[in-house]
């Protein structure tokens, strides 16, 4: 009950944000246009045009021009030779069903090279099966077929790269101005809990809204490597975002130490002057990335409002740095200097920030100051296309057995169907491969998610199928629905399916002339629903709970890998550290997405998953308590309160820990940490005896999941 009551929240979620209304109209036009020419040219196989006008324009994921035209050109291209060479086969079962079976597996499998190819696979395994549940009379059929599909994709990419402004730069714009943006958030919610003392609930929410940064700095940096690549004339505006990208990186370091370093000061009298320090440059500091997000989203000078006075001292064409009051400790009280120090060094990255803005508005070279945070060229490293291939050809690989279930399961609903003489049998092989997810739990919200929406969807083809009987108004009728259902995809996948489904039905009954279609589908549907969770349930099954304990522990040992990073270095703000903080987010980020999987599939009492739930919380926890010792240190204000022995001491901990997770079995006892001497700095000294304690609370939370063989 609790597993179905998740399922049907998910359902039901609505997620932040508006609309997409723009690309529910382009979805409409690239879907209807090819579908008008097909009614009035008189050529049934031009209608083919519009399902890779609708997949195509699917296939957009945003990003650079760059990537958006390869991603979509690959669905145009092997769409067509897939749609041709399926054409002339399905004639006899066992051809149809040989060719089902290795066309699915193969394209499922190409999500060996990640998450973009694998949706690439997905959209051709589309065009493949409806193309084989299709057989062309003659080849001159397929040709033509082949044809439309090529067009139909050229169109949706001509209209999405073309009709619409083509500015190289402006999608790395936008996907930086996303990250300052995030920015300015958690720098406005850490004034706020600085200002009010706010709970240690509300001070663990606000970290964790402050990881959320992390997806937004990776998704810039992609997005931006794929644009400057192959522009040497275009550095000058490619140099100022990788500056501002790679910025972000010590900033969010820096918000995150100074929101542990503020709950450490809670609401204590005595630190009144340090509280309001703090909520003074915070707003400084929040009204600085919202005006960098301004610039570069707006792209021009013109009108563009002048830099916050708040954080400013004026200069003559482009914004200093942050201003702050002097520190007066006779009037003001005690003033923590390693709160201090964190100031100084975010004020300093604000100005650069605001520098580098400015200079790519006006056009002017990236300062010296700017390319210092950069660091030196990174080589990228050498890449075998075989390589991923090879990675995921054992039996263990998610990949593979995601790949060949979904063949499999496709293959056998094809069997089963005809069998049982269900019309339009390649429509459930279609719905098995839209539902099979490579983890059991995402595979059971899509089964409830695509069997309510097509029965919805289905009732509602029937409706218009049997209200609307010429192919102009089915016309009309389908785009409005692809326009409403990709527009609401950013909200809910399921509002999204409902509609959907209806417009891939109406395209058939378009196309096929038979308006009885839409009636047939909703027992396919629960067919391949049934034949979906038993494959999921049956073939290769491999539950979270199996893999959550290694991800958990990469988490582990990638916190250990930080803070030996950390103690070796001057400064946590220096490249090296934040590449290792990168990693470290990203084992975290993968850990934490582990177990939100594990949670949509585990049957037992909730209460369970505390654990897991406590070991994940704490090796965040951990991370940050460290990175707010770390980066404090600066310019030899201060000197290092974590050397290098207790250092390696927590690192074997962690360790330890890790090694216990993965062999599942309860950790040895850690060995006693002995903390140095600090200063008089009251913040400080209470940041290093959050390390022992932490420790503490991990090594306990690895205990109890030794103890639950629940999560082992």
């Amino acid at each position: 009950m609790h597993r179905l009551l998740r399922h049907l929240q998910s359902l039901l979620r609505v997620e932040p944000g508006r609309p997409a209304l723009w690309a529910g109209i382009r979805a409409a036009v690239a879907t209807a246009l090819p579908l008008c020419l097909s009614f009035l040219t008189t050529v049934p196989q031009a209608g083919w045009a519009g399902l890779t006008g609708l997949l195509v324009t699917l296939a957009d994921k945003g990003g650079s021009y760059r990537v958006r035209a390869r991603v979509m050109g690959s669905v145009t291209v092997l769409g067509a030779l897939v749609g041709v060479l399926a054409a002339p086969a399905g004639h006899t079962y066992w051809m149809d069903a040989t060719l089902l079976l290795l066309g699915v597996t193969a394209a499922n499998f190409a999500r060996s090279y990640g998450e973009t190819a694998g949706s690439v696979g997905g959209q051709l395994a589309v065009i493949f099966v409806v193309s084989l549940g299709a057989p062309a009379a003659s080849l001159r059929e397929a040709v033509l077929r082949g044809a439309a599909l090529l067009l139909g994709g050229l169109w949706a990419m001509t209209l999405s790269l073309l009709l619409w402004p083509l500015r190289p730069y402006r999608p790395a714009r936008r996907a930086v101005a996303r990250v300052y943006a995030g920015l300015a958030t958690a720098a406005e919610e850490l004034r706020r809990a600085t200002q009010e003392g706010a709970t240690a609930e509300a001070w663990a929410a606000g970290l964790k809204r402050h990881a959320g940064i992390r997806p937004e700095i990776e998704r810039a940096r992609d997005v931006l490597a794929a644009t400057r690549r192959g522009r040497p004339d275009e550095s000058r505006r490619g140099e100022h975002l990788l500056v501002l990208v790679e910025l972000a990186e010590p900033m969010v370091a820096l918000l995150s130490a100074l929101a542990e370093a503020m709950q450490v000061v809670g609401r204590d009298p005595h630190m009144q002057a340090t509280r309001e320090r703090v909520a003074r440059l915070c707003e400084a500091f929040a009204a600085m990335d919202l005006w960098v997000a301004r610039a570069l989203r707006q792209e021009r000078n013109e009108g563009m409002s002048a830099p916050p006075r708040l954080a400013l001292r004026p200069r003559r064409r482009q914004p200093a740095r942050m201003a702050a009051p002097p520190v007066r400790q006779s009037t003001e009280g005690p003033l923590s200097t390693h709160v201090a120090t964190l100031l100084d060094r975010l004020r300093e990255y604000a100005g650069v920030a605001h520098e580098t803005a400015s200079g790519l508005l006006f056009g002017d070279p990236v300062s010296a100051r700017g390319r210092g945070t950069v660091g030196g060229p990174k080589a990228a490293p050498g890449f075998s296309p075989w390589q991923p291939l090879r990675d995921n050809l054992h039996r263990d690989s998610v990949v593979l057995r995601h790949a060949l279930r979904t063949g499999m399961v496709a293959t056998a609903a094809l069997g089963l169907t005809r069998a049982l003489q269900v019309g339009d049998a390649h429509w459930v092989s279609l719905t098995v491969i839209s539902i099979l997810q490579p983890y059991a739990g995402s595979t059971e919200e899509r089964v409830l998610q695509r069997t309510l929406g097509t029965l919805v969807g289905a009732s509602l083809a029937a409706l218009i199928a049997t209200t609307v009987h010429t192919p102009p108004t089915m016309i009309g009728v389908i785009s409005v629905l692809t326009a409403i259902s990709v527009a609401l995809l950013p909200l809910n996948f399921g509002a999204f399916q409902i509609l959907l489904t209806p417009d891939y039905l109406l395209m058939a009954t378009l196309s096929s002339g038979d308006w009885t279609v839409a009636s047939q589908r909703s027992l396919g549907v629960l067919i391949a629903g049934t034949l979906a969770l038993v494959g999921s349930w049956t073939l290769w099954p491999s539950p979270e709970r199996r893999r959550f304990p290694d991800a958990a522990a990469s988490a582990l040992r990638a916190d250990g890998k930080y803070l030996q990073q950390l103690v070796t270095h001057r400064s946590g703000t220096e490249p090296a550290v934040n590449e290792e903080r990168r990693r470290l987010d990203q084992a975290l980020l993968e850990a934490e997405s582990s177990f939100q999987r594990l949670m949509t599939e585990y049957r037992g009492p909730p209460g369970h998953l505390e654990p897991g739930m406590a070991l994940l919380t704490y090796t965040r926890r951990f991370a940050l308590a460290v990175t707010a010792l770390g980066t404090g240190r600066f310019e030899g204000r201060t000197t290092s309160v974590l050397p290098q022995q207790l250092a390696q001491r927590a690192s074997d901990s962690l360790e330890l820990l890790a090694r216990a997770l993965q062999e599942r079995r309860e950790p040895p006892p850690l060995p006693p940490l002995a903390l140095p001497r600090t200063s008089d700095d009251p913040v400080l000294g209470a940041l290093l005896e959050r390390v022992p304690r932490q420790l503490g609370i991990l090594h306990g939370a690895v205990a109890r999941i030794s103890e639950d063989p629940s999560l082992r």
